[in-house]
C-alpha cells in the first residue's frame, strides 16, 4: 500500500508488474490529492514497470499542475532508467 504523509507519497515494498495497478492508483490518487514527491526509500523489489510509473505520475502531475519530484531512487532503478535512455524523464 503507498502511503501519503505531508505531500509525500511513499511507495511500499514492490514496484511490479504484479502490483502495479494498485501502485499506480494510489500514487496517482496522492498527486491528484496534493503530493508532490514520490518516496522510493521503503522499495526493495522493483523492475521496469517503476519507470512506467514514474512517467505517468509525471503526467499526472503536469496535468494538476505540480511539480514532482522523485526522492530515494534504488541503484538498480537508476540503472534501468540510464539502460533505457529514460534517466532524464525522472524528475529528481
Amino acid at each position: 500500500m503507498t502511503a501519503v504523509e505531508n505531500a509525500i507519497c511513499v511507495l511500499d515494498a514492490e514496484v511490479t508488474i504484479s502490483t502495479i495497478t494498485q501502485v499506480l492508483k494510489s500514487s496517482t490518487d496522492a498527486i491528484r490529492q496534493g503530493a508532490n514527491i514520490i518516496d522510493f526509500h521503503q522499495v526493495n523489489e522493483l523492475d521496469s514497470a517503476a519507470l512506467a510509473l514514474i512517467i505517468e505520475c509525471r503526467r499526472e502531475a503536469e496535468h494538476a499542475g505540480v511539480e514532482l519530484r522523485c526522492i530515494n531512487l534504488p541503484a538498480n532503478l537508476r540503472g534501468l532508467a540510464t539502460l533505457y535512455g529514460v534517466l532524464d524523464l525522472i524528475p529528481q
